[in-house]
C-alpha cells in the first residue's frame, strides 16, 4: 500500500490500476487515503481500530459517504479528523454506519425496492423498461407492495408464482425472472442478505408463439380497426403494415419520419436491439400516416396537446378482439398485438421475400462476426419487402391498388406516369429490378413507367 504525500495535482494524476484496486496512504493524515479501483472509482477512506466494546483493538475501515469526484482534498480531509474524534470518544463509524443502513433496509418495502430497480437499474440498461415496472406494478406489488423487502421469503415467491401457473403460465415465468433479477441486484446493493427467488424453478417452460392471423382474419380485423378509428384502429393497422414493435409504433414522434423520402428512423433508445433502426415506408405505410391526425409530437395520443402517448392497450384489444367475432359471426381463435408483428413476417416470406432481409425488416439482432462487420444498411432491400408486403395486404383485403389512392400516398406534385400496368401484367420483379420516372429517376416504388430490357 503506498504512502504519498496527497495534494490536488498528485489526486488527478493517480492512473487506475490495470486490476483490482490501489490503496494510497496520506503521509499528512495517517490512517486517511484514497482508494483507485480498476474502473477509475474513486473513494475517500479512513482506517481506524475501535476503542471500546466487544469489538475492541479491531480494525475498521470506514468510506466516506461521497466520492472523491464529489468532495475535494481538504474536505475529505476535514471529514476523516470527524471520523477520527468519534473514534476517540468510543464511537465505531462503521458500526452506526451498517446500523442505519440495516435500519433502512428493514423499512423498505417491496414497492419501494421495485422502484428503486426500475429507476437505477432497468431504465438505464434496458429499452424494454417499460415493461419490467409493468410486470413488478402489477404482479408483485399489487401483492406484496407494503410488506418490508426483508419479510419475504421463498414461501411467499412460491405461493405467487401458484397463484399465476394456471391462469397465465407465460407471465409467471417473465414475472420470476423479473423479480429474480430484482432479488439479486438488491442482494448485490447489501439491502437483503440473500434472495427468496433463487434456485425456484419457473412453473412451466415458454413455448415459442406461432399464432398468425389468417386472411380471413386480416379482412376482419382490417373493417374492425377501421370502426374503432383514432388513436387504436389506425395503431394497431400501422402495426400490420410496419411489422414493428408496438412500443416503437405507439411512442413514434412526427421528428422520426422523412415523408419525403419514405422513411421512419427510429431512435436506438427505443428499439429493443439499442440500435438505430430505419425503416423504410411503404405507399400503404405512407397512406395511413396521411391519415393522422397532428395534435402534437407524438402521432398517437389522448391528450389535446399531443405529448402523452396512448394507455389501455389491453381494453382496445379486447374491443377490437370483440368486433372481428361480431364481423365474422363465429369465435375467433386468442391472438396477441405482437401477432400481427409475426404475421407481417410470414406474410412476406410468402410472397418471396428472403428470411434474412424480414430479419432486418423487424430489426432482429445479429450475433457473432456478423454483428461486427457487417454495416450494410439493406435500405432497398427492406424498402422492397416492405413495398411487396403492402400489395399482399391489398390483395388480401381484396383492395384495388389504384394509382390515385398511391399518388396521394406517394404525395406527387408532377404528372402521373404514362404508363400504369396491372398487377398481373407488370414484369417479374426481385430487389434490384429498376423502375425509370418519366424524369430520368430510378426507384423501387409502384406505378413508374417500367424499363423493359432491349428486344435486340
Amino acid at each position: 500500500m503506498p504512502r504519498i504525500r496527497l495534494t490536488e495535482a498528485a489526486v488527478r494524476r493517480l492512473a487506475a490500476p490495470a486490476s483490482g484496486q490501489t490503496d494510497y496512504f496520506d503521509e499528512l493524515l495517517p490512517g486517511f487515503g484514497l482508494r483507485v479501483s480498476v474502473t477509475g472509482r474513486r473513494s475517500w477512506f479512513v482506517f481506524y481500530r475501535v476503542k471500546d466494546g466487544p469489538q475492541q483493538g479491531r480494525q475498521r475501515r470506514y468510506t466516506l459517504p461521497l466520492s472523491a469526484e464529489a468532495i475535494g482534498l481538504a474536505d475529505a480531509r476535514q471529514a476523516a479528523r470527524d471520523v477520527m474524534r468519534r473514534v476517540e470518544v468510543g464511537e465505531d463509524p462503521s458500526a452506526d454506519k451498517r446500523r442505519v443502513r440495516a435500519d433502512r433496509a428493514a423499512a423498505m418495502t417491496v414497492r419501494e425496492a421495485a422502484d428503486q430497480f426500475v429507476e437505477r437499474y432497468a431504465k438505464p440498461r434496458n429499452q424494454s423498461w417499460r415493461e419490467t415496472a409493468r410486470i413488478l406494478e402489477v404482479n408483485v406489488c399489487s401483492e406484496w407492495g407494503n410488506l418490508a423487502l426483508m419479510d419475504i421469503g421463498r414461501g411467499d415467491v412460491i405461493l405467487l408464482m401458484d397463484k399465476f401457473a394456471d391462469r397465465a403460465p407465460v407471465m409467471a415465468i417473465r414475472t420470476l425472472a423479473t423479480l429474480r433479477k430484482m432479488m439479486r441486484w438488491h442482494v448485490e446493493r447489501g439491502t437483503i442478505l440473500a434472495s427468496p427467488a433463487e434456485g425456484i424453478s419457473a412453473p412451466t417452460r415458454e413455448r415459442q408463439r406461432e399464432r398468425i392471423l389468417t386472411d380471413d382474419e386480416v379482412r376482419w380485423f382490417w373493417q374492425a380497426t377501421s370502426e374503432d378509428g383514432y388513436p387504436f384502429g389506425m395503431l394497431f393497422r400501422m402495426l400490420l403494415a410496419m411489422a414493428q414493435r408496438r412500443d416503437e409504433v405507439s411512442l413514434a414522434e412526427w421528428s422520426e419520419f422523412d415523408l419525403e423520402n419514405h422513411l421512419w428512423t427510429i431512435p436506438r433508445e427505443k428499439t429493443k436491439g439499442d440500435r438505430v433502426h430505419e425503416v423504410p415506408l411503404s405507399p400503404l405505410s405512407v397512406e395511413l400516416l396521411d391519415g393522422l391526425p397532428r395534435k402534437g409530437p407524438l402521432l398517437f395520443t389522448t391528450a389535446q396537446t399531443g405529448d402523452r402517448p396512448v394507455s389501455g392497450f389491453s381494453k382496445a384489444k379486447e374491443r377490437l378482439s370483440a368486433r372481428m367475432e361480431e364481423i365474422a359471426g363465429a369465435p375467433i381463435s386468442p391472438w396477441r398485438l405482437h401477432d400481427l408483428r409475426r404475421t407481417a413476417g410470414t406474410g412476406m416470406a410468402s410472397v418471396g421475400v428472403p428470411v434474412s432481409t424480414i430479419s432486418r425488416v423487424l430489426n432482429h439482432a445479429e450475433g457473432g462476426v456478423t454483428k461486427i462487420y457487417n454495416r450494410f444498411s439493406y435500405a432497398d432491400e427492406k424498402r422492397e419487402a416492405l413495398r411487396v408486403w403492402a400489395e399482399r395486404l391489398d390483395e388480401i383485403l381484396g383492395r384495388d391498388s389504384s394509382a390515385e389512392r398511391f399518388h396521394k400516398a406517394l404525395d406527387w406534385r408532377s404528372p402521373a406516369p404514362e404508363v400504369v400496368l396491372p398487377l398481373e401484367q407488370r414484369p417479374s420483379m426481385h430487389y434490384h429490378d429498376t423502375w425509370t420516372t418519366q424524369w430520368g429517376q430510378t426507384t423501387n416504388c409502384l406505378y413508374l413507367q417500367p424499363s423493359f430490357p432491349s428486344s435486340e
